[in-house]
């Protein structure tokens, strides 16, 4: 009886390790077929920019809801940049990458727009600067001005703005630890209260239909919201930027007041009755 027992015991742990075997080579199975769905979805997006989950699915024989969870977890591997209906490839020099990251990207050509963009500066006036690196080093610009007021929702622009001792106002909210910003809500309210004299703003992309188009869902409502309350609208933008896609659009060029560039705009692009200065 006892053999028996032990007999039975046996086969049962055999089972088990059987079973424990066969579900370890399931899992290592799934995660080589994600693996190499991650790949096959990047080489999708080399070629094309961005991709649906529709077309996603079709062409990689699996349901929406697995691709809905691969690009989630694409982008929070920082690897793609999620859009409304599908995916866009990220660009390190832009879309939602870190702030001390992209402050690297054509430091020179920045630089440069910000001081052009200085000639609409004067004393008095109350100015928004968006989180962009673009727009950052305007604040070094404003330290000749007298009771300029500064409205952010970044804290790279206060630090800045600390340096010089140029009265601030940040807008808070949802807190961005790669932009090292703030969005939401309670931002969008909170910019309501005040009266823009001057907004300067960038983007990720300006897209051949002639659209100021961005690849954060959230920083593009700020903005919209910062433009009804801004009398005048100063867009920046370096020629990286020119015909590339962007998910989420803010507004058409010519809605823009000034424009201000490195280099002549695409033929075809409608500026509307904005002023364009080439530097």
């Amino acid at each position: 009886m006892l053999l028996y027992s032990i007999l039975l015991t046996l086969a049962s742990f055999g089972a088990n390790i059987d079973k424990q075997s066969k579900t370890i080579k399931k899992t290592e199975t799934g995660i080589q077929m994600k693996q190499e769905r991650f790949q096959k979805i990047l080489d999708i997006l080399a070629k094309n920019d961005y991709a649906s989950v529709e077309s996603l699915s079709r062409e990689l024989f699996v349901s929406m809801p697995t691709i809905r969870r691969d690009l989630n977890t694409m982008q929070d591997m920082g690897l793609v940049v999620r859009s409304h209906g599908g995916v866009v490839r990220r660009r390190s020099e832009t879309e939602g990458g870190p702030a001390f990251f992209r402050m690297g990207i054509n430091p020179g050509e920045k630089l440069r727009l910000d001081k052009a963009a200085a000639a609409f500066l004067h004393d008095g006036c109350m100015v928004f600067l968006d989180e962009s690196t673009t727009t950052l080093h305007l604040i070094d610009q404003m330290a000749r001005f007298k009771n300029i007021t500064v409205v952010t929702n970044s804290l790279s622009v206060l630090q800045l703005a600390a340096k010089y001792r140029i009265p601030s106002i940040c807008l808070g909210g949802d807190t961005s630890y790669e932009t090292m910003s703030f969005y939401g809500s309670d931002a969008e309210e909170m910019v309501k209260r005040f009266g823009i004299d001057i907004m300067f703003f960038s983007s990720s992309a300006l897209t051949a239909g002639g659209w100021i188009a961005d690849y954060s869902a959230r920083s593009t409502s700020l903005r919209r919201h910062v433009l009804t309350q801004a009398d005048k609208k100063v867009f920046l933008c370096d020629k990286s930027k020119f015909l590339r896609p962007g998910a989420y659009m803010l507004m058409p060029l010519s809605e823009a007041d000034h424009i201000i560039v490195n280099a002549p705009l695409p033929q075809g692009i409608d500026t509307g009755n904005a002023e364009i200065t080439v530097i």
